[in-house]
């Protein structure tokens, strides 16, 4: 009888320890296609009752913890899709604006040696401006000494007119006292014959010297009213050189200005020049730091979608879905502002002309 029932009671462990396993091979199984809902509901017997609640909670604890995993996952590829596309619009304006600025950068180097070369052209005018001047104020000079002299010239006329009245005066008493001598040989009858003959001579003489008088006088006056036409002329050559020479002046000091206002120009436009030269620098290195964090980026993306494909195995019972937001349209704080390098562009475009900073007005984006 004890055999009996000793037999039947190892039987019926026997029976048990079969269920116990075909139950824990159905769960197993379940667990290793990836359900993660699989728990075993029979009760087993009092001795199998622990290892049946054990594997229930260890499942329910796997379910959990891979639950939150595939929350977290989702949340991660969300993150890294949204860091992905923020990454891919910051590289293509970064690369823009280097582009756009090099090109800037290209444009205040042109204006730059251009406006070096207005300042090099404004001092060379400036130079020749003064040598003009210093010219003009010779002129002046030599006019006033040719007034001067045209001066001196009317009044050696003048003089010479007196002494030419003189020699009139003389030949018009010469011509009287060979009338008179004439007379008084013609009282003498034939013995003043040959000095009426001398007399004649010199009357003669006396009316030609009287004539000759006459004409250079008539020369001489006609010469010191054109002398006194040219002493005007020259006269008012020189009031019109003097005003000239003024004139020359105030040209020099407004092209001393400008050329004064051309150098601080060159200098300021060189000095923006280096410092677009360094902006351009550092946005460039920026390119390739943003280049990088969107390599590193797309990376990550790739990566957890990976792990979301790998957990997407299991199936955990929880609602799949990232506990993130999706991505929100840029609100009215966030539309972009005008570029300051961009209204400076315009402005210098403004002052030296837009042919030179075409290229690089048409490539600008607002970043």
């Amino acid at each position: 009888i004890a055999r009996e029932e000793s037999e039947a009671e190892r039987a019926q462990r026997a029976q048990e320890q079969a269920a116990v396993v075909t139950s824990l091979a159905s769960a197993l199984s379940s667990l290793s296609e990836g359900n993660l809902q699989s728990q075993i509901s029979e009760t087993f017997p009092a001795d199998y009752e622990q290892l049946r609640k054990d594997f229930n909670a260890a499942v329910a604890s796997l379910s959990e913890t891979l639950g939150q995993v595939r929350t977290g996952s989702d949340a991660m590829r969300t993150g890294a899709d949204e860091i992905a596309h923020a990454s891919d619009d910051l590289s293509r304006r970064t690369e823009q604006q280097a582009a756009s600025l090099e090109e800037t950068a290209a444009a205040l180097d042109e204006i730059t040696a251009t406006v070096k070369t207005t300042a090099a052209g404004a001092r060379r005018a400036s130079e020749t401006v003064a040598l003009a001047k210093s010219e003009a104020v010779r002129s002046g000079e030599v006019v006033a000494q040719a007034v001067q002299a045209m001066g001196d010239i009317k009044t050696s006329s003048q003089e010479i007119s007196q002494i030419i009245g003189v020699i009139d005066e003389i030949a018009f008493q010469t011509n009287l006292l060979a009338l008179n001598a004439g007379v008084e040989a013609a009282r003498a009858g034939d013995a003043g014959r040959g000095f009426a003959v001398v007399a004649q001579e010199v009357r003669a003489l006396a009316q030609r010297s009287a004539q000759a008088a006459k004409e250079i006088k008539s020369l001489i006056s006609a010469s010191s009213q054109q002398v006194g036409q040219g002493v005007e002329l020259v006269g008012e050559t020189g009031r019109a050189l003097d005003k000239i020479v003024a004139q020359v002046a105030d040209i020099d000091a407004l092209i001393s200005e400008i050329a004064a206002s051309a150098q601080e120009q060159a200098t300021g436009l060189a000095e923006v020049n280096t410092a677009v030269n360094q902006m351009d620098q550092v946005v460039q290195q920026n390119a390739a730091m943003v280049e990088q964090s969107t390599a590193a980026t797309h990376a990550l993306k790739s990566e957890t979608a990976e792990l979301n494909r790998l957990i997407s195995r299991f199936r955990t019972g929880a609602v799949q879905g990232s506990g993130r937001p999706a991505p929100q349209p840029a609100t009215p704080d966030a539309t972009p502002r005008p570029s300051p390098a961009r209204a400076a562009t315009r402005r210098i475009a403004e002052t030296f002309g837009a042919t030179a900073l075409k290229s690089a007005e048409d490539g600008w984006e607002e970043f």
